[in-house]
């Protein structure tokens, strides 16, 4: 009886199938992974845009909810309206500011003439900082020193100062300044009184002028806010002075 031989089958060239299909799988993992991330080096606007895209392709599930609704940084197609809302605040804001800054230095140019036509214009200073418009005077321009009674020159000034302020809504604040030498006297006790004493004196003749009272402060800082070092004379009369500011409202320092 003969055998039949079975020949054994040999097999086909190349990797086994299930290893095609595994080797598929695992690409399509590592891609997904890489895609991730992708997402977490792009900027928010970026991100957005990726996954509005996606939303838009895969549909809601169900209850009407996204797919990918509340995600870390995602906010929904409202969030582009709300950018928008605060794009044209702050475009708004910019004009605002533009504008005001306009004001103060039409201000500046009005205070400058005029300190420049009295001969004051060294004595009297105006400048445009942060805060906004600043106006000082020289201690010795309002007041002997050491007193806080105002001079009877100075009140010709500060009524023609309060009538082109009176051109302008913005909070006045006024600032009285000593040096650094003490001072003790029955009506002042120490340069704290002195400061704020002037102040407040500057303060209620413009009042008196028609300056509405709830435009303006006054506030007292003795020597503790010296513009230069207290090392002679000539710096000890550039820190008696009193500063008057017409406070910005678009930065947010007109405060009443």
């Amino acid at each position: 009886m003969s055998e039949r031989i079975r020949r054994k089958e040999e097999p086909k060239p190349g990797s086994p199938a299930w290893m095609t299909t595994y080797s598929d799988m695992v690409t399509l993992m590592l891609t997904f992974f890489i895609l991730l991330y992708s997402f977490s080096t792009l900027d928010i606007s970026k991100w957005k845009s990726v996954v509005y895209s996606l939303q838009g392709a895969l549909g809601p599930l169900d209850g009407n909810e996204g797919v990918l609704e509340g995600l870390p940084g995602i906010d929904g197609p409202s969030s582009e309206k709300d950018d928008k809302t605060l794009a044209d605040e702050s475009i708004q804001s910019y004009l605002e500011y533009q504008q005001e800054i306009e004001r103060l230095e039409e201000i500046r140019s009005q205070l400058q003439k005029y300190l420049s036509e009295i001969g004051l214009q060294t004595s009297i200073t105006v400048t445009l900082e942060e805060r906004g418009l600043l106006l000082r005077f020289q201690d010795s321009v309002l007041f002997e020193k050491g007193k806080a009674d105002l001079l009877p020159g100075s009140r010709e000034i500060l009524r023609e100062v309060a009538v082109i302020l009176l051109e302008n809504e913005n909070q006045v604040r006024i600032e009285g300044h000593t040096d650094d030498l003490p001072i003790n006297t029955p009506r002042f006790p120490s340069n704290w009184e002195l400061s704020t004493s002037r102040a407040t004196n500057v303060l209620r003749f413009i009042v008196n002028e028609g300056l509405p009272g709830d435009r303006l402060s006054a506030v007292g800082y003795g020597e503790y806010r010296p513009i230069a070092p207290n090392d002679g004379e000539a710096n000890r009369g550039k820190n008696r002075r009193v500063d008057m500011v017409l406070l910005r409202e678009s930065l947010g320092f007109n405060e009443p």
